[in-house]
């Protein structure tokens, strides 16, 4: 590409939400667990895959009886296979206990407008109690769950202003504080029973509805600049009959559903596979940063604190890109196989800063820019945009192959190219200097040509 068409460029990125599972290649991995009599529902595994928590309701053998609504139960595992259930009386009350959720050795559990978290590995002490603002002082049939990171909750209830019998609300938190409980809306909730809603992924919300007057089936809906879709049937899950709860193990990568498969009151649980393999990744980021945006192969995510999971859909190989007011981009290519613990350490933009445009090389003996150099050029912007007044220098460099003089040259035309993208964004001349030092500070070896090509580089240095 020649300097002149190269510069006619304006580059503009976008990026789009992360994509909403289809549902399109969901497996049975074994039959049922051994049969209960009772009902079974909102099931969630603990992180070594060997003990299942449930909620169970009709059931005689909960704390206080038939009349007791519902009861936390679990069961282990043993030589893979499934012990007898076990009522969990070390949490369980005579109010409607509800299983919102499990994860990092936390069982959550809803019960009368609060949230209670236990830790299971010290005898299930209550580590702490959270409100729920607006919460009905008369409900029914409530069932719901909380997000994998803790800081969404989806409730079902039937109470005033409800579009239909029972409707999904929400709630997010803020600075450790539930927010108010808002119906998600006409577009999802209709005049039927729509119940246990599951936040899959952060766009995705799976949930039962008896809407078709069939019985109760799956459905999924997923949110796109701040609305719910109309909902859709997830038929490769949807049973003969009536379901009862979706949940999902970001470990195991299995869905659980609750169904009632071969009677008219008794919902059991069924393990599908995932055929994406999920791997949870934690970021450990710089300890002052609070917060920012992750672009993971083009799809952005916001993110809150320097330490936050991610989970990731399989195997695979990921660009992670890093975009921090005050500080450089950091742009990294890593391939997931395992679940793990990533250190990512950024470079604050400040006087004395030097950085190496890694993702900026030329062609040799050349202003040309290689292909997959030009869309980080818009990178550079960011720099200028949460640092308005700053002063930087641009160093263009070379390998040493041809005449020292020419390749003084070359380099600060190279410089001279990044500029002039700069200022044609907007950026003052006055800003920028630029420098051309050929040759002289190799940063490799010039040896072979992958080395070569790694000093035909530019550096920015903050002034």
């Amino acid at each position: 590409m020649s300097i002149r068409s190269y510069l006619s460029i304006f580059f503009l990125l976008t990026f789009s939400l992360v994509k909403s599972q289809s549902f399109e290649n969901v497996s049975l991995v074994n039959k049922k667990m051994e049969s209960y009599p009772f009902n079974e529902s909102n099931a969630y595994l603990s992180d070594d895959g060997n003990t299942l928590f449930f909620s169970s309701s009709d059931n005689r053998n909960n704390t206080y009886g038939l009349s007791d609504m519902n009861d936390i139960w679990y069961r282990n595992k043993n030589n893979g296979v499934w012990g007898t259930p076990i009522n969990l009386r070390e949490v369980n009350t005579i109010e409607n206990d509800v299983i919102l959720g499990l994860y990092n050795n936390d069982l959550i559990i809803l019960r009368n407008g609060s949230i209670d978290y236990y830790d299971i590995n010290n005898q299930y002490k209550l580590k702490r109690t959270e409100k729920i603002d607006g919460f009905p002082p008369n409900y029914n049939l409530i069932s719901g769950s909380i997000n994998y990171s803790q800081d969404k909750l989806f409730l079902s209830f039937e109470g005033f202003g409800t579009y239909g019998v029972e409707d999904i609300y929400t709630s997010k938190k803020n600075n450790n504080v539930w927010g108010r409980l808002t119906n998600i809306g006409s577009s999802v909730n209709s005049e039927y029973q729509d119940i246990s809603p599951f936040l899959y992924k952060e766009d995705t919300l799976v949930f039962i509805s008896n809407r078709d007057e069939v019985g109760y089936e799956l459905y999924f809906t997923v949110l796109k600049d701040e609305f719910w879709s109309e909902p859709l049937k997830m038929n490769l899950l949807n049973t003969s009959k009536s379901e009862a709860s979706l949940t999902y193990d970001y470990n195991s990568n299995n869905f659980i559903l609750s169904a009632t498969t071969d009677s008219k009151t008794n919902s059991d649980l069924f393990f599908y596979s995932d055929s994406k393999a999920r791997i949870n990744v934690t970021f450990n980021l710089n300890s002052e940063i609070t917060n920012g945006n992750l672009y993971l192969n083009n799809d952005s995510i916001s993110f809150s604190s320097n330490i936050f999971s991610l989970p990731i859909e399989s195997v695979d190989t990921y660009n992670f890109k890093f975009v921090v007011d005050n500080y450089f981009i950091k742009d990294t290519t890593l391939r997931v196989d395992k679940s793990v613990d990533i250190s990512i350490n950024l470079d604050e933009v400040k006087s004395g800063s030097r950085v190496v445009l890694k993702n900026l090389i030329f062609k040799q003996s050349s202003t040309d820019l290689d292909d997959e150099s030009l869309p980080y050029l818009n990178d550079l912007l960011h720099l200028f945009g949460s640092n308005s007044n700053i002063q930087i220098t641009i160093e263009g460099h070379t390998d040493n192959r041809g005449d020292f003089r020419s390749n003084i040259k070359l380099s600060r035309e190279r410089s001279e190219v990044i500029k002039n993208f700069l200022v044609i964004n907007g950026i003052k001349k006055s800003q920028i200097k630029v420098k051309g030092l050929g040759p002289t500070k190799p940063r490799y070896s010039n040896e072979s040509e992958e080395s070569r090509k790694l000093n035909r580089r530019v550096e920015l240095i903050v002034n």
